[in-house]
């Protein structure tokens, strides 16, 4: 794990942002896979995966979903055929900073399993902020990220006998706090 989130650290990430999808016709979450890839077209600092019939095959790669993701500080998390993304926890392993367009896609979905503040890990931009996504993840200062969503070997450790924080220890930490904040009476 450690080997994974130094090679991640030391990326060269020469894109502000990237996308890894494709359009979706007659849905309401249209809208911003659109808006998402004619930014991203017109964009120097935006790299793209386009899915769909042309390069189907190369987004169901990990490996170059992931060569896209980790040379960009931001990757463009728009709703799917559902809210939820495995993409969110593609560009995370890449240390690219998921941004979301729908509180729904990750901030209700996973409350348990990702820290309880969105901003330590994620950027959300507002349906009325959707026409400028450069200019709004230009005012974000630069900094490194690798979160703790890593599945790690049950022995693993980090030297000195202490256990990697993976995320099935983030879940049980989260829920070990929902369960103290919220006790369920004894009837």
């Amino acid at each position: 794990m450690v080997t994974w989130q130094n090679k991640m650290r030391s990326m060269d990430r020469p894109h502000l942002f990237s996308f890894v999808g494709a359009p979706r016709t007659g849905v309401e979450k249209a809208a911003i896979r659109d808006e998402i890839l004619r930014q991203c077209a017109e964009s120097s600092q935006c790299r793209m995966l386009k899915c769909g019939r042309v390069g189907a095959s190369k987004c169901h790669n990990p490996k170059e979903v992931l060569k896209v993701m980790s040379v960009s500080r931001f990757c463009m998390q728009a709703p799917g055929d559902s809210f939820t993304r495995r993409s969110t926890f593609d560009s995370i392993l890449a240390g690219c900073i998921p941004v979301f367009f729908s509180p729904h896609t990750a901030y209700t979905q996973y409350e348990w399993y990702l820290p309880r503040d969105p901003s330590e890990y994620s950027v959300y931009i507002p349906e009325k902020k959707w026409k400028q996504i450069e200019k709004e993840l230009m005012k974000i200062p630069k900094a490194k990220m690798i979160p703790r969503i890593t599945y790690t070997h049950p022995n693993a450790t980090n030297g000195k006998d202490k256990k990697y924080q993976d995320a099935v220890d983030i879940a049980l930490a989260q829920l070990s706090k929902h369960v103290m904040m919220n006790p369920i009476p004894i009837q």
